[in-house]
């Protein structure tokens, strides 16, 4: 089926076999010759074509765009859909695939940017909710002349139940493992009844909070943190107009603060930002030098950052927001960033250096898609930058689950580690509604084993948070700060007892960290300590008494 005008659309099976059946193409940066089977056999789209509808666009020019009817969704299911494409007459091509009504409010389900001759996949989805979900649309951003090819498309549901069930087991393979204590005498035999105490001491997995300026000496407030995180990041205490409001004048002072405090607890902490392209967050006197000064001054900036913080932080945010904002790019060059990030690397080497991005995860943003954010990041290690790390900002409205999974699935073809560093939920809703989505996104993150680490974006300033808050000022719960505290109990292993079975073993599930564990038997008690890291083998611990 083909349809004229501004876009051409073709839908075709193609029946070349594809190279994999895994949920996301092994490979998503070469061409694809052939798409591969639909997800879950095609789900509700199984056997199911697309039609062609027509719509006229601002400029009073008619496009036709391919659209799957769809019947009988049920409220609250959870909709994970997927096809591949394929487009002709155009170098390239953000195609975005919408769930809604020809004439009222659409949801996005996902996007992809789309190359000639190559086959493309659109992962995301949707969650039924009071709108009038009745088509999904496929659209070309840029309304050119366009043919596009369709092949395995899917639409699988999922009830609450089963996602849910989904992530747990997914969290049982990524940031748990089986371990198997045995216990002997110095003789080597092992010892049936032995009594153990196992404590998790440690979590291997970093969850954490921003802090800013009102943490110091604020002893209430630092215990609050310290009962729940292992994990920090400044929020504004060194970003260049922080550190240097005026050229020349240097103030580390509330960095050096917060730095000492994470020091002495043992937290682990990273580095935001040493450069923001957004011109809005950078410095005055810096946007007013000339191309030569501006060169100086960012060099200086490394060199002073690096100099007083080198081995201090775990990850450096070197360059904020470079898909939105191009201020650097514009006055020293396309090849800014990547003298940045060699800079840094060759200053600290250790640290993980990261690109740090917004609306990635959060919404569909033709400035900032997954796949957007992925053509850089390649582009940029190419060009042999040390860049290894994926930063997700965050800051949510209605989360959508499945276009959130999807996201981190095409993500994690990079191999690299993922954070999402600056989590937070809109303050348009309730404090009560901000939980319930605060947990949704919590649970989709820490479920999915390519994401290493999550940052709150919630730092206390002056009794109030950039967006969210997880306590009012006298530091109680909010519904936010309650729903942290249930998953923090219910990601951790806690402590355990039991005692040896026949053979002398004990065997247990837990998450991933370090632990103590105390065994006594016939008035004997021994101490020793192990670590959990993530691996599919059972980890085997010996202990003599």
């Amino acid at each position: 089926m083909l349809c004229s005008s501004l876009i051409r659309c073709t839908f075709k099976w193609i029946t070349k076999p594809p190279t994999n059946s895994l949920d996301l193409p092994m490979v998503l940066h070469l061409c694809k010759l052939y798409p591969e089977k639909p997800l879950y056999g095609g789900g509700i789209l199984k056997d199911k074509f697309p039609e062609f509808q027509g719509f006229t666009v601002a400029d009073g020019k008619n496009v036709h765009l391919p659209v799957f009817r769809l019947q009988d969704l049920t409220p609250g299911t959870i909709y994970s859909f997927s096809t591949w494409i394929k487009i002709k007459n155009a170098d390239s091509s953000l195609i975005t695939a919408s769930v809604g009504d020809k004439d009222s409010e659409e949801l996005c389900v996902g996007t992809v940017d789309a190359k000639p001759g190559c086959w493309s996949f659109l992962k995301g989805g949707f969650v039924a909710s009071k709108l009038n979900l009745s088509s999904i649309y496929l659209k070309n951003s840029d309304q050119e002349a366009l043919e596009i090819e369709i092949a395995s498309a899917s639409l699988q549901p999922f009830t609450e139940e089963q996602w849910i069930l989904n992530q747990q087991t997914k969290i049982n393979m990524a940031r748990k493992r089986a371990v198997t204590i045995h216990v002997s005498n110095k003789q080597g035999v092992r010892l049936e009844g032995a009594i153990l105490t196992i404590e998790q001491v440690s979590k291997d997995f970093l969850l954490g909070s921003a802090i800013a300026y009102t943490f110091i000496g604020n002893t209430p407030y630092q215990n609050w943190f310290l009962e729940r995180f292992n994990a920090a990041v400044f929020e504004d205490e060194i970003k260049w107009y922080t550190t240097e409001p005026k050229r020349g004048q240097l103030n580390y002072t509330l960095a050096d603060q917060l730095l000492e405090f994470v020091r002495r607890n043992q937290i682990t902490v990273r580095g935001h930002n040493i450069f923001w392209e957004d011109p809005k967050y950078t410095p005055g006197w810096v946007q007013n030098l000339t191309d030569s000064e501006l060169k100086s001054a960012v060099n200086s900036r490394i060199q002073s950052l690096m100099s007083k913080y080198k081995d201090e932080f775990v990850h450096w945010d070197v360059n904020n927001e470079l898909l939105h904002f191009d201020f650097y790019e514009q006055r020293l060059g396309p090849n800014a960033t990547l003298e940045f990030y060699r800079t840094v690397h060759q200053q600290d080497p250790l640290a993980t250096l990261f690109l740090n991005e917004f609306n990635v995860v959060e919404n569909c943003d033709s400035k900032s898609t997954v796949d957007k954010y992925i053509s850089k990041i390649r582009e940029l290690k190419e060009d042999g930058m040390s860049m290894d790390g994926i930063g997700l900002e965050g800051h949510f409205g209605v989360p959508n689950r499945p276009r959130i999974r999807a996201t981190l699935d095409k993500l994690a073809t990079l191999g690299l580690p993922i954070w999402l560093t600056e989590v937070d939920i809109s303050e348009t809703f309730s404090k009560e509604t901000q939980a319930i989505y605060l947990e949704q996104v919590l649970r989709e993150a820490f479920s999915h084993p390519a994401v290493d680490g999550i940052m709150l974006w919630s730092a206390i300033r002056r009794n109030k948070c950039y967006r969210m808050c997880l306590t009012d000022p006298d530091l109680n719960n909010l519904p936010t700060g309650n729903v942290v505290d249930k998953l923090l109990k219910e990601w951790e292993t806690g402590v355990l007892k039991g005692q040896t079975v026949a053979r002398g073993s004990y065997s247990f599930y837990g998450f991933l960290g370090d632990y103590k564990v105390t065994v006594s038997y016939g008035g004997q008690v021994v101490d020793a300590a192990f670590s959990l890291s993530r691996s599919e083998e059972t980890k085997h611990f010996s202990i003599q008494l």
